[in-house]
Protein backbone atom coordinates (compact mmCIF):
# COMPACT_ATOMS: atom_id res chain seq x y z
CA UNK A 1 0.00 0.00 0.00
CA UNK A 2 0.94 3.64 -0.39
CA UNK A 3 0.96 5.24 3.05
CA UNK A 4 1.29 8.87 4.10
CA UNK A 5 2.70 9.40 7.58
CA UNK A 6 2.31 12.94 8.91
CA UNK A 7 4.90 13.85 11.53
CA UNK A 8 6.88 10.83 10.41
CA UNK A 9 10.27 12.19 11.45
CA UNK A 10 9.28 12.28 15.13
CA UNK A 11 9.82 9.87 18.01
CA UNK A 12 7.11 7.40 17.00
CA UNK A 13 7.29 7.92 13.25
CA UNK A 14 11.01 7.16 13.16
CA UNK A 15 10.27 3.71 14.60
CA UNK A 16 7.10 3.14 12.58
CA UNK A 17 8.43 3.89 9.11
CA UNK A 18 11.12 1.14 8.95
CA UNK A 19 8.49 -1.37 10.01
CA UNK A 20 6.22 -0.23 7.18
CA UNK A 21 9.07 -0.52 4.68
CA UNK A 22 9.95 -4.03 5.86
CA UNK A 23 6.37 -5.08 5.15
CA UNK A 24 6.58 -3.83 1.58
CA UNK A 25 4.61 -0.61 1.91
CA UNK A 26 5.62 2.57 0.10
CA UNK A 27 5.90 5.53 2.44
CA UNK A 28 5.50 9.25 1.95
CA UNK A 29 6.33 11.42 4.96
CA UNK A 30 5.10 14.93 5.64
CA UNK A 31 7.10 16.64 8.36
CA UNK A 32 8.19 20.22 8.94
CA UNK A 33 11.54 18.97 10.23
CA UNK A 34 11.83 20.81 13.54
CA UNK A 35 13.59 17.78 15.04
CA UNK A 36 15.66 16.81 12.02
CA UNK A 37 14.82 14.64 9.03
CA UNK A 38 18.04 13.24 7.58
CA UNK A 39 17.60 9.90 9.31
CA UNK A 40 14.58 9.32 7.04
CA UNK A 41 16.48 10.15 3.87
CA UNK A 42 19.00 7.41 4.67
CA UNK A 43 16.35 4.66 4.76
CA UNK A 44 16.18 1.95 2.12
CA UNK A 45 14.00 1.49 0.21
CA UNK A 46 13.74 5.22 -0.16
CA UNK A 47 11.13 7.22 1.71
CA UNK A 48 9.51 10.12 -0.10
CA UNK A 49 9.92 13.14 2.17
CA UNK A 50 7.76 16.26 1.92
CA UNK A 51 9.28 18.86 4.22
CA UNK A 52 6.41 21.24 4.81
CA UNK A 53 3.95 22.51 7.40
CA UNK A 54 0.76 20.43 7.30
CA UNK A 55 -1.33 23.57 7.78
CA UNK A 56 0.15 25.12 4.64
CA UNK A 57 -0.58 21.98 2.62
CA UNK A 58 -4.17 21.87 3.82
CA UNK A 59 -4.65 25.53 2.87
CA UNK A 60 -3.51 24.90 -0.72
CA UNK A 61 -5.94 22.62 -2.63
CA UNK A 62 -3.42 21.81 -5.35
CA UNK A 63 -0.70 20.96 -2.83
CA UNK A 64 -3.12 18.82 -0.84
CA UNK A 65 -4.18 16.92 -3.96
CA UNK A 66 -0.54 16.23 -4.75
CA UNK A 67 0.18 15.16 -1.17
CA UNK A 68 -2.70 12.67 -1.12
CA UNK A 69 -2.30 11.48 -4.71
CA UNK A 70 -2.11 7.69 -4.84
CA UNK A 71 -2.34 7.31 -1.06
CA UNK A 72 -4.35 4.40 0.38
CA UNK A 73 -3.94 5.09 4.11
CA UNK A 74 -2.94 8.16 6.16
CA UNK A 75 -1.31 7.63 9.55
CA UNK A 76 -1.70 10.95 11.29
CA UNK A 77 1.01 11.53 13.90
CA UNK A 78 1.74 15.24 13.39
CA UNK A 79 1.01 17.18 16.58
CA UNK A 80 2.38 19.40 19.30
CA UNK A 81 3.08 16.27 21.20
CA UNK A 82 3.07 16.63 24.96
CA UNK A 83 1.55 18.76 27.71
CA UNK A 84 4.43 21.23 28.30
CA UNK A 85 4.89 21.78 24.55
CA UNK A 86 1.17 22.37 24.05
CA UNK A 87 1.03 24.93 26.85
CA UNK A 88 3.75 27.07 25.22
CA UNK A 89 1.23 28.29 22.66
CA UNK A 90 -2.34 27.02 23.17
CA UNK A 91 -3.56 28.66 19.98
CA UNK A 92 -0.87 26.95 17.92
CA UNK A 93 -1.79 23.67 19.59
CA UNK A 94 -5.41 24.18 18.58
CA UNK A 95 -4.36 24.83 14.97
CA UNK A 96 -1.98 21.90 14.68
CA UNK A 97 -3.62 19.28 16.87
CA UNK A 98 -7.30 19.89 16.19
CA UNK A 99 -7.93 22.12 13.16
CA UNK A 100 -5.34 20.41 10.95
CA UNK A 101 -6.60 17.00 12.09
CA UNK A 102 -10.17 18.01 11.25
CA UNK A 103 -9.26 19.27 7.78
CA UNK A 104 -7.08 16.24 7.01
CA UNK A 105 -9.83 13.85 8.14
CA UNK A 106 -12.37 15.59 5.91
CA UNK A 107 -9.95 15.45 2.98
CA UNK A 108 -9.37 11.72 3.53
CA UNK A 109 -13.06 10.95 3.76
CA UNK A 110 -13.83 12.85 0.55
CA UNK A 111 -11.16 10.87 -1.29
CA UNK A 112 -11.95 7.49 0.24
CA UNK A 113 -8.57 7.30 2.00
CA UNK A 114 -8.50 5.30 5.22
CA UNK A 115 -7.05 6.96 8.30
CA UNK A 116 -5.28 5.86 11.47
CA UNK A 117 -5.15 8.64 14.06
CA UNK A 118 -2.66 8.80 16.93
CA UNK A 119 -4.57 9.92 20.00
CA UNK A 120 -3.64 9.56 23.67
CA UNK A 121 -4.83 7.97 26.91
CA UNK A 122 -4.29 11.41 28.44
CA UNK A 123 -7.84 12.21 27.30
CA UNK A 124 -9.04 10.43 30.47
CA UNK A 125 -7.32 13.00 32.69
CA UNK A 126 -8.26 11.99 36.20
CA UNK A 127 -10.09 8.71 36.60
CA UNK A 128 -9.95 6.72 39.87
CA UNK A 129 -11.18 3.53 38.21
CA UNK A 130 -9.91 1.60 35.22
CA UNK A 131 -11.42 3.24 32.16
CA UNK A 132 -12.35 1.76 28.80
CA UNK A 133 -12.96 3.48 25.48
CA UNK A 134 -16.56 4.25 26.37
CA UNK A 135 -15.57 5.85 29.65
CA UNK A 136 -15.79 9.55 30.34
CA UNK A 137 -13.02 11.76 29.01
CA UNK A 138 -11.75 14.45 31.40
CA UNK A 139 -9.02 16.43 29.63
CA UNK A 140 -6.98 18.46 32.12
CA UNK A 141 -4.52 20.07 29.70
CA UNK A 142 -4.48 21.87 26.37
CA UNK A 143 -2.88 18.83 24.76
CA UNK A 144 -5.47 16.40 26.12
CA UNK A 145 -8.35 18.66 25.11
CA UNK A 146 -7.00 18.86 21.55
CA UNK A 147 -7.01 15.06 21.41
CA UNK A 148 -10.54 14.76 22.82
CA UNK A 149 -11.83 17.28 20.29
CA UNK A 150 -10.08 15.43 17.47
CA UNK A 151 -11.36 12.03 18.60
CA UNK A 152 -14.93 13.30 18.76
CA UNK A 153 -14.72 14.98 15.37
CA UNK A 154 -13.35 11.86 13.68
CA UNK A 155 -16.04 9.68 15.26
CA UNK A 156 -18.70 12.09 13.96
CA UNK A 157 -17.25 11.86 10.44
CA UNK A 158 -17.14 8.07 10.43
CA UNK A 159 -19.81 6.14 8.57
CA UNK A 160 -20.26 2.76 6.88
CA UNK A 161 -17.96 3.78 4.02
CA UNK A 162 -15.24 5.52 6.04
CA UNK A 163 -14.09 3.77 9.20
CA UNK A 164 -11.00 5.35 10.68
CA UNK A 165 -9.08 3.91 13.64
CA UNK A 166 -8.41 6.14 16.65
CA UNK A 167 -5.61 4.77 18.82
CA UNK A 168 -5.41 6.19 22.33
CA UNK A 169 -1.80 5.37 23.07
CA UNK A 170 -0.33 4.99 26.52
CA UNK A 171 2.78 6.84 27.71
CA UNK A 172 5.47 5.81 25.25
CA UNK A 173 8.98 4.65 26.13
CA UNK A 174 11.94 3.03 24.43
CA UNK A 175 14.72 3.85 21.99
CA UNK A 176 14.03 5.75 18.78
CA UNK A 177 16.36 7.28 16.17
CA UNK A 178 14.60 10.55 17.09
CA UNK A 179 15.05 10.13 20.82
CA UNK A 180 13.06 11.91 23.53
CA UNK A 181 13.97 12.41 27.17
CA UNK A 182 10.71 14.01 28.29
CA UNK A 183 8.79 10.74 28.79
CA UNK A 184 8.81 9.21 32.26
CA UNK A 185 10.58 5.89 31.60
CA UNK A 186 13.02 7.55 29.21
CA UNK A 187 13.74 10.22 31.86
CA UNK A 188 14.36 7.54 34.49
CA UNK A 189 16.70 5.74 32.08
CA UNK A 190 18.64 8.94 31.44
CA UNK A 191 18.94 9.97 35.10
CA UNK A 192 19.80 6.49 36.36
CA UNK A 193 22.60 6.25 33.81
CA UNK A 194 24.17 9.71 34.11
CA UNK A 195 23.36 10.56 37.74
CA UNK A 196 22.79 7.17 39.37
CA UNK A 197 19.34 8.22 40.54
CA UNK A 198 15.69 8.17 39.53
CA UNK A 199 13.93 11.50 39.98
CA UNK A 200 10.28 11.35 40.93
CA UNK A 201 8.42 14.62 40.48
CA UNK A 202 5.72 14.87 43.15
CA UNK A 203 4.65 11.79 45.11
CA UNK A 204 4.66 9.52 42.07
CA UNK A 205 1.34 7.91 42.99
CA UNK A 206 -0.27 8.76 39.65
CA UNK A 207 -1.27 5.83 37.46
CA UNK A 208 -0.12 5.72 33.85
CA UNK A 209 -0.64 3.19 31.06
CA UNK A 210 2.75 2.37 29.50
CA UNK A 211 3.55 1.38 25.92
CA UNK A 212 6.83 0.65 24.18
CA UNK A 213 7.27 2.68 21.01
CA UNK A 214 7.82 -0.52 18.97
CA UNK A 215 4.52 -1.93 20.22
CA UNK A 216 2.74 1.30 19.37
CA UNK A 217 4.15 1.15 15.83
CA UNK A 218 3.08 -2.49 15.45
CA UNK A 219 -0.46 -1.62 16.60
CA UNK A 220 -0.66 1.11 13.97
CA UNK A 221 0.45 -1.28 11.27
CA UNK A 222 -2.23 -3.73 12.37
CA UNK A 223 -4.94 -1.13 11.73
CA UNK A 224 -3.35 -0.13 8.43
CA UNK A 225 -3.50 -3.71 7.24
CA UNK A 226 -6.82 -4.72 8.82
CA UNK A 227 -9.57 -2.33 7.72
CA UNK A 228 -12.30 -4.56 9.17
CA UNK A 229 -11.61 -3.60 12.80
CA UNK A 230 -14.73 -3.78 14.95
CA UNK A 231 -14.50 -0.44 16.77
CA UNK A 232 -13.40 3.11 16.00
CA UNK A 233 -11.53 3.84 19.24
CA UNK A 234 -8.94 1.66 20.97
CA UNK A 235 -6.83 2.03 24.11
CA UNK A 236 -3.32 0.87 23.21
CA UNK A 237 -1.11 0.04 26.21
CA UNK A 238 0.91 -2.81 27.67
CA UNK A 239 0.49 -2.31 31.42
CA UNK A 240 -0.72 0.19 34.00
CA UNK A 241 1.72 1.26 36.69
CA UNK A 242 2.13 4.06 39.18
CA UNK A 243 5.21 6.18 38.64
CA UNK A 244 6.65 4.97 41.99
CA UNK A 245 6.28 1.38 40.81
CA UNK A 246 8.94 2.06 38.20
CA UNK A 247 11.60 2.61 40.86
CA UNK A 248 12.01 -1.09 41.62
CA UNK A 249 12.53 -1.83 37.93
CA UNK A 250 15.42 0.63 37.71
CA UNK A 251 16.92 -0.57 40.99
CA UNK A 252 16.86 -4.10 39.59
CA UNK A 253 18.86 -2.86 36.59
CA UNK A 254 21.23 -0.80 38.75
CA UNK A 255 21.12 -1.77 42.46
CA UNK A 256 23.13 1.33 43.46
CA UNK A 257 20.56 3.67 41.91
CA UNK A 258 18.88 5.91 44.49
CA UNK A 259 15.44 7.51 44.40
CA UNK A 260 15.02 11.27 44.69
CA UNK A 261 11.66 12.95 45.21
CA UNK A 262 11.27 16.47 43.87
CA UNK A 263 8.45 18.56 45.29
CA UNK A 264 6.28 20.37 42.78
CA UNK A 265 4.55 23.71 43.37
CA UNK A 266 1.78 22.60 41.01
CA UNK A 267 1.36 18.83 41.44
CA UNK A 268 0.38 16.75 38.44
CA UNK A 269 -3.26 15.75 38.94
CA UNK A 270 -3.43 13.47 35.90
CA UNK A 271 -4.15 9.96 37.11
CA UNK A 272 -5.60 7.25 34.89
CA UNK A 273 -5.28 3.58 34.07
CA UNK A 274 -6.95 1.96 31.10
CA UNK A 275 -8.67 -1.21 30.04
CA UNK A 276 -7.18 -2.78 26.90
CA UNK A 277 -9.62 -5.64 26.33
CA UNK A 278 -10.75 -4.13 23.04
CA UNK A 279 -7.17 -4.01 21.75
CA UNK A 280 -6.48 -7.59 22.82
CA UNK A 281 -9.71 -8.82 21.20
CA UNK A 282 -8.20 -7.63 17.90
CA UNK A 283 -5.26 -9.93 18.58
CA UNK A 284 -2.81 -7.16 19.44
CA UNK A 285 -0.40 -8.21 22.20
CA UNK A 286 2.42 -5.85 23.26
CA UNK A 287 5.81 -7.57 23.30
CA UNK A 288 8.27 -5.26 25.06
CA UNK A 289 8.20 -4.89 28.85
CA UNK A 290 9.45 -1.87 30.76
CA UNK A 291 12.74 -3.36 31.92
CA UNK A 292 13.70 -4.42 28.40
CA UNK A 293 12.81 -0.99 27.02
CA UNK A 294 14.73 0.79 29.77
CA UNK A 295 17.81 -1.36 29.24
CA UNK A 296 17.91 -0.59 25.51
CA UNK A 297 17.90 3.15 26.28
CA UNK A 298 20.55 2.81 28.97
CA UNK A 299 22.80 0.81 26.63
CA UNK A 300 22.30 3.39 23.87
CA UNK A 301 23.48 6.11 26.26
CA UNK A 302 26.44 4.12 27.58
CA UNK A 303 27.67 3.15 24.10
CA UNK A 304 27.26 6.65 22.67
CA UNK A 305 24.51 5.61 20.27
CA UNK A 306 22.58 8.58 21.70
CA UNK A 307 24.93 11.51 21.26
CA UNK A 308 24.94 14.09 24.07
CA UNK A 309 21.79 12.89 25.90
CA UNK A 310 21.76 16.13 27.91
CA UNK A 311 21.06 18.21 24.81
CA UNK A 312 17.87 20.26 24.91
CA UNK A 313 17.03 18.82 21.48
CA UNK A 314 15.78 15.64 23.14
CA UNK A 315 13.14 17.51 25.16
CA UNK A 316 10.23 18.70 23.04
CA UNK A 317 9.02 21.66 25.08
CA UNK A 318 12.50 23.07 25.72
CA UNK A 319 13.52 22.61 22.09
CA UNK A 320 10.36 24.25 20.77
CA UNK A 321 10.86 27.13 23.18
CA UNK A 322 14.41 27.51 21.93
CA UNK A 323 13.13 27.59 18.36
CA UNK A 324 10.76 30.45 19.19
CA UNK A 325 13.74 32.41 20.43
CA UNK A 326 15.41 32.17 17.02
CA UNK A 327 13.25 35.09 15.96
CA UNK A 328 10.12 35.69 13.98
CA UNK A 329 11.06 33.60 10.97
CA UNK A 330 8.74 31.84 8.57
CA UNK A 331 8.83 28.05 8.63
CA UNK A 332 11.27 27.85 5.71
CA UNK A 333 13.71 30.18 7.48
CA UNK A 334 13.49 28.18 10.68
CA UNK A 335 13.98 24.88 8.88
CA UNK A 336 17.04 26.26 7.09
CA UNK A 337 18.58 27.19 10.40
CA UNK A 338 17.75 23.76 11.81
CA UNK A 339 19.71 22.05 9.04
CA UNK A 340 22.80 23.65 10.55
CA UNK A 341 21.81 23.15 14.19
CA UNK A 342 20.82 19.49 14.29
CA UNK A 343 23.17 17.74 11.86
CA UNK A 344 24.90 15.88 13.30
CA UNK A 345 23.17 16.08 16.68
CA UNK A 346 25.53 16.74 19.54
CA UNK A 347 28.57 17.51 17.42
CA UNK A 348 30.64 20.66 18.04
CA UNK A 349 29.05 23.77 16.64
CA UNK A 350 25.49 22.49 16.53
CA UNK A 351 24.27 25.23 18.82
CA UNK A 352 22.58 22.79 21.16
CA UNK A 353 22.46 23.63 24.84
CA UNK A 354 22.10 21.67 28.02
CA UNK A 355 18.66 21.36 29.62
Amino acid sequence: MNILVTGGAGYLGSVLIPKLLIRGHKVRVLDIGYFGIEHLRAMRPAVEVVRQDLRAMLADPAALDELLKGIHVVIHLAAISNDPSAELNPRLTEEVNFEATRDLAIACKRRGIRAVFSSSCSVYGESPDEVDEDGQTKPLTTYAKSKVDSDNLIVELADANWRPAILRNGTLFGYSPRMRFDLVINIFSYCSTLYNEVRVFGDGLQWRPMLHVDDCARAMIYFVENPGHKHLVYNIASENLRVVDLISIFKAINPSCREVYIKLENPDTRNYHVNTARMRAEGITPRVDIRTGAEEIIEAIVTGRIADPEAVYYRNAKWLKELTELGNKDSAGTVGMLDIMVAPIGSPGTGLTKP
